[in-house]
């Protein structure tokens, strides 16, 4: 039996929440809402590929 393809946007998606998730957690800079210099490119990752993947989502729903 041959596994189905993996979802490559998937992934990166849910490793880039996991990333921005663990660094929020640390840091109070951005549990307040104020991205720290660190943790802004890990958030700004994160959200570029959630707005990704909710784009092909909708996309895939309209056909």
């Amino acid at each position: 039996m041959t596994k189905p393809p993996t979802d490559d946007l998937y992934v990166r998606y849910m490793k880039a929440f996991t990333a921005s998730q663990e660094h929020t957690n640390g840091c109070s800079a951005c549990q307040a809402g104020q991205d720290c210099e660190v943790g802004a490119p890990i958030h700004e990752r994160f959200h570029r590929l959630q707005d990704a993947y909710r784009e092909r989502q909708s996309k895939q729903q309209q056909h």
